[in-house]
């Protein structure tokens, strides 16, 4: 007779942070854009923006899980409010009228206009001779649209911003004597 083996069961427990994913899906998109010719590049600027922003929220989530006991009482707080209560927690002046606060609230703007995207009307005044054709005047602009936002210069902003967040809520917490482990090794 065959002796059975003898087993056990056990629970392997690991915390999947996902916002490095999202950084890199960022820069893969930059680094697209930055090979793409004018007129098309905005199908790579605008992915890499929005993943950078998607980076920082699931930031905040890391390290609000961690910070604060109840943190999904928070989860539906603004983006800004994220920011402001983790960062001021972990003793970070926050002054909007400085970096990287201003690209912050960048990238707040951007996020909402993406997610709430509406029809928009634009106009502007222009003062031509009366027998000048309509048709040759240009298209007016909004500063509200998507695109508005769209320029390399923003994307490497917003990442690097969002690195800089990172780093910056990094140092204060381990200065505090918070572990914050953002890479599931812990």
């Amino acid at each position: 007779m065959e002796q059975e083996k003898s087993t056990k069961k056990i629970k392997v427990t690991r915390e999947i942070f996902e916002h490095n994913y999202l950084g890199s899906i960022a820069l893969n998109q930059l680094a697209q854009a930055r090979n793409e010719q004018d007129g098309h590049r905005f199908r790579w600027i605008l992915p890499s923006m929005a993943f950078s922003v998607f980076r920082v929220e699931a930031i905040c989530n890391v390290y609000g899980r961690k910070l604060f006991s109840h943190w999904d009482h928070f989860e539906s707080t603004s983006f800004i409010g994220k920011i402001t209560m983790i960062s001021e927690f972990l003793k970070i002046e926050v002054k909007f009228s400085e970096e990287p606060w201003q690209t912050l609230n960048l990238m707040k703007s951007f996020r909402n206009a993406l997610a709430h995207a509406k029809p928009q009307k634009a106009f502007e005044i222009h003062e031509v001779a009366k027998d000048f054709p309509h048709k040759l005047l240009p298209y007016p602009k909004s500063k509200k649209t998507i695109l508005s936002y769209s320029s390399i210069e923003n994307a490497e902003r917003f990442d690097e911003v969002a690195t800089r967040l990172e780093v910056m809520w990094m140092h204060n917490a381990r200065v505090l004597n918070f572990l914050v482990d953002t890479s599931g090794r812990l």
